[in-house]
């Protein structure tokens, strides 16, 4: 149910994104704090969140968009960005193994999936989860891109799905780890 709502939100995503020019360079200097009511996450500066969730990316059946950011700058029709789901849990899942089972199932959700890595991530506060690199397509029409996915499970009943979607061009991925290790929950 995830994969396929993380599937239609990532195509939709990837089109809101579309223009001219990619950044690939991300400093800490230029983190700021993004938040909601439920989580936080620093974010480059040159990102913004898309404010218009509602209009702009579909609502999610069994989970929502709890945040969505892209970068300002375009290349090639498409933006760096970051989507952030959440989905209440009926039942104990650790961040780790949430974040195994939807790598599961982008394996057999996206087009040309290769895994390029995983490996134990650990989050500001200590929170232990896995983060997955991979490159894939969303159909046959958009190109293959390089994704960063991982999870945080807050109170064992909230699960926070997070990937960030940059070129496969960029090799040197430890900035985006930088930002993304920033998450926490409220």
């Amino acid at each position: 149910m995830i994969k396929k709502i993380f599937i239609l939100f990532s195509l939709t995503f990837f089109i809101y994104s579309c223009g001219s020019e990619v950044e690939d360079t991300i400093s800490t200097t230029w983190l700021i704090k993004a938040e909601t009511n439920n989580i936080s996450i620093d974010i480059p500066e040159n990102w913004e969140i898309i404010e218009d969730k509602k209009n702009i990316l579909p609502k999610a059946k069994d989970s929502e968009i709890e945040m969505a950011a892209t970068s300002k700058i375009i290349t090639n029709g498409f933006a760096n960005n970051i989507l952030i789901l959440s989905a209440n849990l009926n039942t104990y899942v650790s961040s780790s193994d949430f974040s195994m089972l939807n790598n599961i199932w982008a394996q057999t959700d996206y087009l040309d999936y290769t895994r390029l890595g995983s490996k134990e991530f650990k989050f500001l506060d200590e929170e232990k989860s896995i983060l997955y690199t991979f490159e894939a397509k969303y159909n046959i029409e958009t190109p293959k891109l390089k994704f960063m996915q991982t999870a945080y499970i807050c109170n064992q009943t909230k699960a926070y799905f997070i990937t960030i979607a940059i070129p496969t061009n960029i090799i040197d991925t430890s900035k985006y780890e930088e930002f993304l290790s920033t998450f926490t929950c409220k």
